[in-house]
């Protein structure tokens, strides 16, 4: 699974310094919804590992 993050820094209202997440996209939370996409749609799920081989 794949974890993608982007913060940005920056001031809050009151003068100090913060930091602020401005994107998050975890492939763990999409797995899930297209897996039971396919299976109401009558498709078959199989797990695939990518990588050397």
């Amino acid at each position: 699974m794949t974890m993608s993050r982007r913060w940005t820094a920056g001031r809050s209202p009151d003068g100090r310094l913060q930091v602020t997440e401005d994107f998050r996209c975890d492939s763990a939370e999409m797995k899930r919804p297209l897996r039971d996409a396919a299976l109401e749609a009558g498709w078959t799920w199989r797990e695939v590992a990518f990588g050397k081989l």
